[in-house]
């Protein structure tokens, strides 16, 4: 069987926070958690890796790869990513909406599920990885077992959310986030996110290698994210962290493109 690469799977599903639980978790991790944050002198607040994440359907010959470097700064907020391939393009997500900038110009603006705060590089610079956020989120603990080394706990979503947001499971080993389960209000399995390959940057732990396991209706996606070369607290210029676009009007659009 010949595997394609097809540049628009993965750019549809980029770190694939698709799902209703997901993506409503998000907002309460935004709402409530956020707030919370503390930037000291001191404190990891900034970080730059290469990236590479390749995405693969199970059963079909269809594959993705995608290239590049990622920047975040806690202070800021945006996470942005510098793709080189499949094609030279700037992602910038903010809040619920992705940009895109192709040389130096935006050139579509669209919803987004993907939130930089509740990404891999703000949870790991905020030292909440190992939680999820999830306390802080509005949800509660329901049981802890242990399995296998693995001290598992099951949380439920607050009380007037649960129709939309079923159970999460957390699995840690020796004090590290090793996997994160998400489920259905009906039960069913939506996600699971592995995370592996732990480093220390600054005193604090950073996943190199992030595992999706996307269960979509008729299909199921895997997905690897690794990251290199990763610097903590870079002293570039602020450009980089913040990526405005600086031209007119995306093509079609009445709309300025600068917010």
């Amino acid at each position: 069987m010949k595997l394609s690469l097809r540049s628009s799977a993965p750019r549809g599903r980029f770190f694939l926070l698709r799902t209703t639980a997901v993506f409503i978790f998000t907002f309460f991790v935004v709402a409530v958690l956020a707030p919370r944050q503390q930037v000291m002198g001191q404190q990891a607040h900034r970080i730059k890796a290469d990236y590479t994440v390749k995405s693969k359907t199970v059963g079909r010959d269809e594959a993705g790869l995608i290239t590049g470097t990622v920047f975040y700064d806690l202070r800021i907020g945006r996470l942005i990513f510098d793709v080189t391939f499949p094609q030279k393009e700037i992602w910038v997500f903010i809040d619920s909406v992705q940009w895109i900038i192709r040389n130096d110009t935006l050139v579509q603006i669209k919803p987004s599920t993907i939130q930089p705060k509740l990404s891999v590089l703000h949870l790991s610079l905020n030292q909440q990885l190992n939680g999820f956020g999830l306390e802080q989120s509005g949800y509660s603990m329901t049981g802890v077992k242990t399995e296998d080394g693995l001290l598992i706990s099951n949380w439920s979503a607050p009380l007037a959310a649960r129709r939309k947001m079923g159970q999460i499971a957390l699995a840690s080993r020796e004090r590290q986030l090793n996997s994160v389960i998400f489920y259905h209000p009906d039960g069913r399995i939506l996600r699971k996110q592995h995370f592996r390959k732990y480093q220390k940057f600054l005193g604090i732990s950073i996943p190199t290698e992030v595992v999706d396991e996307i269960f979509e209706k008729d299909k199921k996606i895997f997905q690897a994210t690794e990251y290199k070369n990763i610097v903590i607290n870079e002293q570039a210029s602020d450009f980089y962290y913040r990526r405005d676009p600086r031209y007119r009007h995306i093509p079609g659009s009445t709309t300025r493109t600068r917010p």
